[in-house]
C-alpha cells in the first residue's frame, strides 16, 4: 500500500478497534464482578439467616425468613441432616439442585440458578436463586454496548475520513509549491505547518539554501572565468595575428611569443585559482589528516620565491620551533604559498617580513603598503582588490582561496592592517 493517508488511517481504526474490545473486555469483567460479589452476598446472607432458625434438634420456621422462599419469589431452600433432606423450599424441586460447598452456578431447564451451600453443626444447608434476569441483564448490556461502540465505530469512519482528508490538504499543497518551483531560482517553503510537517520543510529548506549556493558558486565561477581568461586570450589572439600578418624579425617574433607564454601563464594560474576555489566553495575537497612540520613547510615556500624576495632586497625572520599541525599537505602549502606570495609582493623594498608562532598559532607579518580599514571586511571576496594592491599583479584571489581553506580544515584565519605600514595574517590551528 502506497498511500501514507490510507496506512496511517487503517492504523487509527486499528488502535481505535482495540481500544473498542479492551473497553469492553474491562467492562465485562468488571460487570460479572459486581454481578458475582452481589449474588455470593446476598446468598450469604440468605444462608445466615436460615441457620439462625436450625436448632440442635428442630427446625424453627420464621415467617420473616421463610417467606424468601415461597413459590414465585426465586429463591430455594434445602436443608440435609445426615445426607437426608429434612426440609425444601418451596417444594420437591429443589431435590434435583446439586449441593456443593460455597459459590457455585448451573442451569436447570434453561434457567440460570446460583448455590451457596455450608455445614451447620449437623446440618448442611444450601440457599439457591434464580439469576436468569440478571445474566439477561448482562447479555443485553453487552449487546447494547458493542451496538453502540460499532455504531460510533461506523459514525467515525464515515465522518473521520474526509475530515482526514482535510488535514493531509496542506501536504498536497506543498507538494505541488515544490512541483511549480523553479530550478533557476529556488524559493524556501513557510515554515508555518503543522508540527508533524515541520522537520520534513525545515530539511527541504536548507536542502534549497544548499542548491542555492552551490547554484551560486557555479554562476560565479562561470562569469569569472570567462571574464579573467578574455584578457589572456585576447592577448594570444592579437599576438598570433601579429606574427601571422608578415614576415617578421626573430627579435619580434620572440617578443610576440614571450607576450602569448606570458598570456598562457596568466590563464593557467587564473584557471588552477578558480578550480581550486570553486572545489573549496562547493565543499567538494576532502581534506587528508596528515602529520606536517609547518616550519618545513614555510621554508619550502621561501625557497619557491626566492627570486622574488632577492629581487626586492627583502630580510625574512623565521621561527625556530618546531610547529606540527595536522592537515592536509596540498592544502597547507597552497594556505602558505598564498600568504606569504602577498607578504613578499606587497612589501616595500628593503623590508622585512617576519614569521613566527604565537601558541597555536602562526603570523605572518610584512612592512608593506598596508589595507586601509574600510577595505579589510571585503579582502575575502573573490577577486576584491584594494587601490594599494592594484600597484602590483594579481588576481584578487589568494585571499578568498586561503579563507576557504582553513574553513575547511576548522582552522581560524584573521587580518590586522595599517596603510604604508604593514599587514599581519594569524592562522590559529586548532588540532595541532
Amino acid at each position: 500500500m502506497k498511500s501514507l493517508f490510507l496506512q496511517v488511517y487503517l492504523v487509527f481504526l486499528v488502535l481505535f478497534f482495540s481500544a473498542f474490545f479492551l473497553v469492553f473486555l474491562f467492562t465485562q469483567l468488571t460487570l460479572r464482578s459486581v454481578i458475582t460479589q452481589e449474588i455470593n452476598s446476598s446468598l450469604s446472607v440468605m444462608w445466615q439467616s436460615v441457620a439462625s432458625l436450625v436448632q440442635e434438634e428442630d427446625f424453627q420456621y420464621d415467617e420473616e425468613v421463610m417467606v424468601n422462599f415461597r413459590k414465585g419469589a426465586g429463591s430455594f431452600l434445602k436443608v440435609l441432616k445426615d445426607g437426608k433432606p429434612i426440609e425444601l423450599q418451596p417444594d420437591k424441586s429443589v431435590l434435583n439442585f446439586p449441593s456443593k460447598y460455597g459459590l457455585f452456578l448451573f442451569e436447570i431447564n434453561g434457567k440460570q440458578f446460583a448455590g451457596y451451600g455450608n455445614k451447620y453443626g449437623n446440618y448442611y444447608i444450601v440457599v439457591y436463586k434464580d439469576i436468569t434476569n440478571k445474566k439477561a441483564l448482562s447479555e443485553e448490556f453487552s449487546k447494547k454496548f458493542v451496538i453502540g461502540w460499532l455504531t460510533l465505530l461506523f459514525l467515525y469512519t464515515l465522518i473521520a475520513y474526509p475530515l482526514w482528508r482535510l488535514s493531509f490538504r496542506v501536504v498536497r499543497k506543498l507538494a505541488q509549491r515544490i512541483k511549480e518551483s523553479n530550478p533557476a531560482k529556488l524559493e524556501v517553503l513557510d515554515e508555518r505547518v503543522p508540527s508533524e510537517l515541520k522537520p520534513i520543510v525545515e530539511s527541504y529548506n536548507r536542502l534549497v539554501e544548499r542548491l542555492s549556493t552551490y547554484l551560486n558558486t557555479q554562476k560565479f565561477f562561470f562569469y569569472h572565468l570567462s571574464h579573467e581568461l578574455k584578457t589572456p586570450l585576447s592577448i594570444i589572439r592579437t599576438s598570433a595575428d601579429l606574427a601571422l600578418s608578415r614576415q617578421r624579425r626573430p627579435l619580434e617574433m620572440r617578443e610576440l611569443l614571450l607576450s602569448i607564454r606570458d598570456a598562457v601563464d596568466r590563464a593557467t594560474q587564473t584557471l588552477e585559482k578558480l578550480l581550486l576555489l570553486y572545489r573549496l566553495e562547493a565543499q567538494n575537497v576532502i581534506p587528508k589528516k596528515e602529520k606536517l612540520e609547518l616550519r618545513a613547510l614555510v621554508m619550502d615556500v621561501l625557497e619557491e620565491f626566492k627570486q622574488l624576495i632577492e629581487s626586492k632586497n627583502l630580510n625574512v625572520e623565521v621561527f625556530q620551533d618546531s610547529f606540527e599541525v595536522e592537515g592536509d599537505y596540498e592544502l597547507v602549502h597552497s594556505l602558505l604559498s598564498n600568504l606569504i606570495e602577498n607578504a613578499i609582493k606587497y612589501s616595500f623594498p628593503n623590508g622585512t617580513i617576519r614569521i613566527h608562532k604565537r601558541d597555536t598559532c602562526l603570523v605572518i607579518e610584512d612592512e608593506g603598503v598596508g589595507i586601509p580599514e574600510e577595505d579589510l571586511k571585503k579582502v575575502f571576496e573573490p577577486f576584491f582588490r584594494s587601490e594599494q594592491a592594484k600597484q602590483e599583479e594579481g588576481l584578487g584571489l589568494g585571499l578568498s582561496i586561503s579563507r576557504a581553506i582553513v574553513q575547511i580544515m576548522g582552522w581560524q584565519i584573521h587580518i590586522r592592517s595599517s596603510p604604508n605600514k604593514g599587514t599581519s595574517v594569524k592562522v590559529c590551528v586548532r588540532n595541532f
